[in-house]
């Protein structure tokens, strides 16, 4: 036997037993999870722990995955991703290691991709072509015989990731608290030093790092684990010898006695907008127990409305946002932040916070405690029901730590739960909270003159390179780009595509099975989804407001904001954590539009959570509360909410920025895309600047807005959703008739008015990267959607763009998508072009009128949009998806687009072409990025909107 078997243990709550091995040759250890998910799961990973912010680690994730010896093509990542039925398929770089997933459901296919993965990290490319790290990683750009500047997909990947403050700071706060250990480097890679990256250097690391010895391997899922093994050993593992290899990670203490300032970039100077932080070290992350307490303690005594803490903070330092979090490492960390406050409040900030742990450490909240324990016991219940179980277990482990400790996590908050009301929380603050060595106070200020300082840093680098840079050494330059432009126009050959494993496309099912459905009438609509839920029960409340104009939508999404964070005739919001979250789980509150024919818009206001059957009355009678009884006279805290609305919207906009010039871009050709960015989007998160100054200026009238909107939320047309399991179920039914048989109000429908046209316009920020999109509705020119589109747009997005915007461009991301509704949509992620990527979308018709594939790459093609649609979903997806069909009357099944593109032809996408040359003639733009690239291309723009004004 090549491997030794160190532990078995079943975890029958879990419905898992798990193997422990280690090869014997190599001292590889892998776990295998037996279980009957059919989601079958593979992962391996290295321990990666950086020494400097080059990026060696992000960039060799991308790398690897661009070629092997056995899968010779360009990129068998995304040939798999275009070829099989995947329903996982990723890299993910960690401060401290690297891993690479991946999960199927057939047989074959798992295989196959196991293989290409293992073959990606043991056999790479990159390990003999440069050109690999210079299009994943950077290179210089030349000009005129000059070097202009740099570009790469992780290089610009990395612009945009640390373009927002607080990804900036929180990068200048962990370089100092994790000083002298692996987590002070940026392990992603920083721009500024991205560039000093030499190819020796990065074939040293791959050589240090990716050996079966400092490997970890996992496989999950209902599988046949022997041949699985044999051929790990067999074709990769027997190859290699043991190596001693020292990836072991130190945390040393560091003493910060003196405020440690900083900065961070600002379009507009504003008084009162400084960061205040207060970090340190606190327990091991090795241990589950420790790491759940901290997890817990942190929600309890920061981040409730119910914390002394939080709300001291809020009232004397008036914040924009204020937060707590655990960080990441080996040694767990705690960060609390008040952003976009007084700076000269720092002492206040820090007694507030130190007073506050030494009062937690004696009489720590018992409700406080409950609510935020029940928040994590929901969670591990409804990862019962998640259908990436698999995955989500691989992705919590520790490389150095129990590799058994994520499958007892319910055992822990079993154990945690019984331990409140005892000393052990107030005795873990005082030993980790309150004494410890690595104490942190920072403060960073806004500086106007950020990114000219360090686009002027650049630009001096880049002159001086050009000084001191020798002729020779410039060839040698400019050979690298002819390489590299060779390499990235060079087609893959019959022979090499040939080596990438498929399936058969006669084996992709366009059977699906039945979701089931009943429909109950009586007091309300009710449709039940009796589904396998481990004891959940998902429930969300239709309440109709096709009654209210745009503009009081727009208010009710205030509102939305607004409930369960604010007082109600009953409870206190400072109050209300503690007792909800005992009860239930996930309450949100949000406005639904849902699409019943093309211009015709149902709109609702929607009350989702998640709760048990012993809960239930308790649930209905909060939600009751919160719809009937809240209360809008404090300006203070309604003004903090909106305030917290809107930096949450600018933390996330540069990381969804594709998704906010896709849908801006949407609303101004689509109706139902129209009312949604009014309530979600860029025209939303203006309207929330706007009224944060009217709340201020003049509150009675805010006020009495919302008090009007909010008195016409209820209506007798309910709607609910319900999932789970039917005996629950029919106790829910009765309950909801009984808590919120009330309601007897009608309204009128009011239409909303929408005018179609095309604009070009740009939202200018503070990104360093850029989001292009154009758009269509493709209806206008005669289309109905069918399941060919959406193959279009698999085959269009990659190859085509992918090459020409991300491995030409440099641009994280890029794709084409087509919706059910017809609407057409191009996109670019992270990307440093704004003119050269809409003049590559402009490409797409001619991509798809001279489209030439052989059978098998087509075949490819349609086994991977199939699998789009085949993946597994969770009871409450299904149940969402089932709901949204019997709303907008059966439309087309998944089955009929299934066997639609099952059934395509290539003539088919060649057909295309005409519809996509009108739709991008339409030159409906919307690019969202860095004010100075907006600017310099300002000549393709209608209309720009800075969003900082």
């Amino acid at each position: 036997m090549t491997y030794d078997l160190l532990k078995k243990e079943t975890f029958d709550k879990l419905g898992l037993e798990v193997f422990y091995y280690e090869h014997k040759k190599t001292k590889a250890k892998i776990i295998y999870v037996k279980t009957d998910d059919e989601n079958k799961t593979f992962a391996i990973g290295f321990k990666t722990p950086p020494t400097d912010s080059k990026g060696k680690a992000h960039i060799m994730e991308h790398s690897v995955l661009n070629g092997s010896k056995k899968y010779r093509t360009k990129d068998p990542f995304m040939d798999m991703a275009s070829s099989s039925l995947q329903t996982f398929l990723n890299a993910m770089t960690y401060p401290d290691k690297t891993v690479y997933p991946v999960s199927s459901e057939n047989d074959k296919d798992f295989r196959n991709l196991v293989d290409v993965y293992l073959d990606a990290v043991f056999n790479p490319l990159v390990l003999e072509k440069k050109e690999i790290l210079d299009q994943e990683g950077w290179h210089y750009e030349m000009e005129d015989g000059k070097i202009k500047g740099i570009s790469g997909v992780v290089y610009n990947e990395m612009k945009g990731a640390l373009s927002d403050p607080e990804s900036l700071i929180y990068n200048d706060i962990n370089s100092l608290l994790y000083k002298y250990s692996p987590y002070e480097h940026e392990s992603g890679g920083n721009p500024d030093f991205i560039g000093d990256l030499s190819y020796d250097e990065f074939i040293d690391f791959y050589k240090d790092h990716y050996h079966p010895s400092n490997s970890h391997i996992y496989f999950y899922g209902n599988m046949e684990i022997e041949p699985l093994l044999k051929s790990l050993d067999e074709d990769y593992l027997s190859k290699y010898d043991y190596r001693e290899i020292d990836t072991s990670i130190e945390v040393k203490e560091n003493y910060y006695p003196k405020l440690v300032e900083g900065k961070y970039p600002t379009n507009k100077f504003k008084e009162n907008e400084d960061y205040l932080s207060y970090a340190f070290l606190a327990s091991s992350a090795l241990d589950s127990k420790e790491y759940l307490t901290l997890s817990i303690l942190v929600n309890t005594i920061f981040n409730m409305d119910s914390s002394k803490i939080r709300n001291e903070i809020i009232e004397r330092l008036n914040p924009e946002y204020f937060y707590a979090r655990p960080g990441y490492g080996n040694r767990s960390s705690v960060l609390i932040q008040a952003q976009k406050a007084d700076g000269s409040k720092i002492d206040e900030f820090v007694e507030i916070i130190e007073r506050g742990l030494a009062e937690a450490s004696k009489n720590i909240s018992i409700d406080s405690l409950k609510s935020a324990f029940s928040i994590f016991d929901f969670a591990q219940r409804e990862n019962l029901n998640d259908v990436n179980r698999g995955l989500n277990y691989y992705l919590m482990t520790n490389f150095d730590g129990d590799p058994f400790s994520v499958f007892r996590i319910v055992d822990v908050l079993d154990e945690l739960k019984a331990l409140i009301g005892t000393s052990y929380y107030e005795d873990f603050i005082k030993k980790y909270f309150i004494n410890n060595k690595t104490r942190l106070i920072h403060l960073a200020r806004p500086d106007e003159n950020y990114w000219q300082e360090k686009n002027q840093s650049f630009i001096d680098k880049i002159d001086k390179l050009n000084a001191t840079t020798d002729e020779k050494s410039l060839a040698i330059i400019e050979n690298d780009l002819e390489r590299l432009n060779n390499y990235q126009n060079r087609e893959n050959t019959p022979e090499e595509k040939a080596t990438i494993p498929r399936l058969d496309l006669k084996d992709v099912p366009t059977k699906l099975k039945e979701i089931p459905r009943e429909v109950h009438e009586d007091k309300f609509k009710i449709i039940y989804h009796d589904l396998e839920t481990s004891g959940l029960i998902y429930a969300n409340l239709y309440f109709n407001v096709n009654h209210l104009g745009l503009e009081e939508l727009q208010y009710l999404q205030l509102i939305n904001e607004f409930m369960g964070s604010i007082d109600t005739k009953n409870i206190s919001y400072k109050e209300i954590d503690d007792v909800i979250w005992q009860y239930l789980t996930g309450l949100n509150f949000s406005l639904t539009n849902i699409r019943i024919k093309q211009d015709e818009i149902e709109s609702y206001l929607k009350a989702s959570l998640k709760t048990t059957r012993e809960n239930i009355d308790k649930a209905l009678d909060i939600i009751k509360d919160f719809l009937s009884n809240s209360i809008f006279d404090d300006q203070k805290r309604l003004i903090e909410l909106l305030r917290i609305r809107k930096s949450v919207f600018e933390s996330n906009m540069y990381d969804s920025g594709h998704l906010i010039a896709i849908n801006r871009n949407n609303s101004h050709i689509d109706k139902l895309s129209y009312i949604k960015e009014a309530i979600s989007g860029v025209s939303y998160y203006l309207f929330v600047k706007k009224i944060i100054k009217e709340a201020g200026e003049d509150f009675p009238s805010f006020k009495d807005k919302l008090s009007k909107v909010y008195g016409k939320i209820l209506s007798k047309n309910l709607l609910v959703n319900l999932t789970g399991a039917k005996a629950d179920l029919d106790f829910f039914r009765n309950s909801i008739e009984t808590k919120l048989g009330f309601l007897d109000k009608t309204y009128e429908k009011k239409e909303i008015n929408f005018e179609k046209k095309a604009i070009k316009e740009a939202l200018a920020s503070d990104a360093n990267v850029n989001y292009v999109s154009k758009s269509a509705d493709l209806k206008a020119f005669g289309a109905k959607y069918d399941g060919r589109f959406s193959l279009a747009s698999a085959i269009i997005s990659n190859p085509y763009l992918y090459e020409l915007i991300r491995a030409k461009g440099g641009a994280y991301g890029a794709g084409m998508l087509v919706d059910r509704s017809g609407l057409f949509s191009s996109y670019s992620y992270r990307d440093p072009n704004i003119r050269e990527s809409l003049d590559n979308y402009d490409k797409i018709s001619t991509i798809a009128r001279e489209l030439v594939m052989d059978k098998r790459d087509f075949e490819n093609q349609q086994i991977s949009a199939m699998g789009t649609i085949l993946r597994p979903k969770s009871p409450s997806q299904k149940a969402d998806m089932d709901f949204l069909a019997y709303m907008k009357g059966n439309p087309k099944s998944e089955e009929e687009i299934l066997a639609e593109i099952k059934n395509a032809k290539i003539s088919d996408i060649r057909s295309f072409a005409d519809i996509f040359e009108k739709a991008l003639a339409l030159n409906n733009i919307c690019v969202f990025g860095n004010r100075g690239k907006i600017r310099e291309n300002s000549d393709l723009f209608d209309k720009i909107i800075d969003l900082a004004d």
